[in-house]
């Protein structure tokens, strides 16, 4: 990065990037599984509405706050996953690849979001 894409956006850290990054990759581990015919999702998926609308406010809002939004959007799409408790048969039968792979890169995405939105809080303060 540069020194005027610094001055740009002051606040792109590392931990941002990576939670936003998480993120993201969360969104396309639900895209696969919709796609893949995953049953329950509705019409329109929230998740990944959530889970892009944070990592949108997390690269671009110079909030000194904002990464805190990327790790509730990531700490509330986990809470609903366990809570569902579908995910846990999908990642225990990786026979089925597209719900399985779906369900890996969702679980990655929220456990790098989770590790990165803490690391940018703590490093905010």
């Amino acid at each position: 990065m540069t020194q005027t894409q610094r001055q740009d956006h002051p606040r792109r850290t590392r931990a941002r990037v990576a939670l936003a990054g998480g993120l993201m990759l969360a969104a396309a581990g639900v895209i696969v599984q919709i796609l893949t015919g995953v049953p329950g999702f509705p019409l329109i998926p929230p998740g990944p509405i959530i889970l892009l609308a944070a990592a949108t406010v997390v690269m671009w809002l110079r909030w000194r706050w904002a990464p805190a939004v990327g790790l509730l959007a990531a700490l509330f799409i986990a809470v609903g996953g366990v809570l569902e408790g579908s995910v846990f048969e999908r990642l225990t039968a990786p026979a089925a690849i597209g719900p399985f792979a779906g369900s890996a890169i969702q679980l990655l995405g929220l456990v790098v979001a989770i590790l990165a939105g803490t690391a940018a809080l703590t490093r905010a303060r």
